[in-house]
């Protein structure tokens, strides 16, 4: 059997049992925030940066956690995640510009052919194709079956189909390229932020990945310190961030769009991030990401800024 269900005071009671602490926000303001903004286990999640310890007979018992730190960590995430959702996709829009233009220069590939070599290796997309049942796919898919060229059939994949697709061709063709690997870190993303999964729950370090020592190399190049790099590249929330704006600003070809979306993100990290900045004060978790996510971001936006007025 499962915990049995609490109303919102239960609620409330239990993380006062936790030692989370209503000082700053009221028991009343919490429950209404509870009740029309977001809910408890969700909110809970983020006390996964806070440190806690476990008593026999008592249970979970935070340390220095208030309700308005998590409050807060949730609104954080909640604007990181709309910010970003408008990079991610920019990312898969101009990545399959960059197929097409390189398509239209290449003598040797009709961009018929190439989808053939795709769909040779990837029978199961014929199955695939009938799924789809929106609208506005259904008209293309059933015009153009049996006879899809690159700008029919990047309109209709997913973006993990895509990639697929965009790796076979640069790596056929030996042209530069940003790495399949690294557009995965951003579909990743994309995908967390499409169905409102929480990214800063915990921002603790890992072990490191793949990609780490990449995310590491680029924030050297954008000046950031070695010294706090190599420690914060092990916090995925980092990593991931590193890794979408290197993509994102080696992609976008639009220096107007490059601008807009950074001024935006750094506008959420050097103005929003910063409001209740003393609630992580005391955090050796939390306050380091926040700080070095402002620094990474001035960076991006800084070249974008100044790329964008040169004529």
């Amino acid at each position: 059997m499962g915990n049995n269900k609490l109303s919102l005071e239960g609620q409330i009671q239990q993380m006062k049992a936790q030692n989370i602490g209503f000082n700053i926000v009221k028991e009343p303001e919490a429950i209404e925030y509870l009740s029309n903004h977001t809910y408890y286990f969700r909110l809970k999640y983020y006390a996964e940066n806070y440190e806690k310890t476990r008593l026999p007979g008592v249970g979970t018992r935070y340390k220095k956690l208030e309700f308005a730190y998590l409050k807060e960590l949730s609104l954080l995430d909640l604007y990181f995640r709309r910010v970003m959702f408008n990079l991610v996709q920019d990312v898969e829009h101009y990545a399959k510009i960059k197929l097409l233009k390189a398509l239209a220069k290449n003598k040797k590939e009709d961009g018929y052919q190439i989808v053939e070599e795709y769909l040779a290796r990837h029978k199961w997309f014929d199955k695939e194709l009938s799924k789809h049942q929106t609208k506005y796919a259904k008209g293309l898919i059933e015009k153009y079956k049996g006879n899809l060229a690159v700008w029919n059939i990047i309109e209709i994949q997913t973006f993990s189909q895509f990639i697929d697709l965009y790796e076979l061709y640069f790596d056929k063709y030996d042209q530069k390229h940003i790495p399949a690997h690294l557009l995965d870190v951003v579909k990743n993303l994309r995908n967390s932020i499409a169905h409102n999964n929480c990214i800063m729950f915990n921002l603790h370090q890992t072990p490191a990945v793949a990609e780490t020592d990449i995310a590491v190399d680029i924030a050297l190049e954008m000046g950031m310190e070695a010294d706090m790099v190599r420690e914060l590249m092990l916090v995925p929330f980092i990593r991931d961030l590193t890794i979408t704006l290197y993509v994102f600003d080696n992609v976008v070809s639009s220096r107007e769009e490059k601008y807009f979306q950074l001024e935006e993100l750094n506008k959420l990290t050097s103005q929003r991030f910063n409001r209740h900045i003393d609630f992580f004060a005391d955090n050796p978790v939390v306050l380091p990401v926040l700080q070095f996510s402002e620094k990474l971001v001035k960076a991006f936006y800084e070249r974008a800024e100044k790329n964008y007025w040169v004529y």
